[in-house]
């Protein structure tokens, strides 16, 4: 069974195309592209970004989840 990565974006369910052999790779992806966003908004918070901007980057943030493929 293959694993495809679903970006939530807004609530709402983006297909990815990215698909791994398993679970566990497909959650460690997930994973990465929060770390990936943490670190934009950790970044911007170093640079002494606006709160606008700090809240933009908050609510642009992302979740995944991983559903199984044929």
């Amino acid at each position: 069974m293959k694993w495809l990565l679903i970006a939530i974006v807004m609530n709402m369910p983006v297909k990815t195309d990215l698909s791994f052999n398993t679970l566990d790779d497909c959650l460690r992806a997930e994973a990465e592209m929060r770390k990936q966003w943490a670190e934009l908004y950790t970044g911007a918070v170093k640079r002494n970004a606006e709160q606008a901007t700090l809240d933009l980057v908050k609510d642009q943030m992302t979740r995944g989840t991983c559903i199984p493929t044929k």
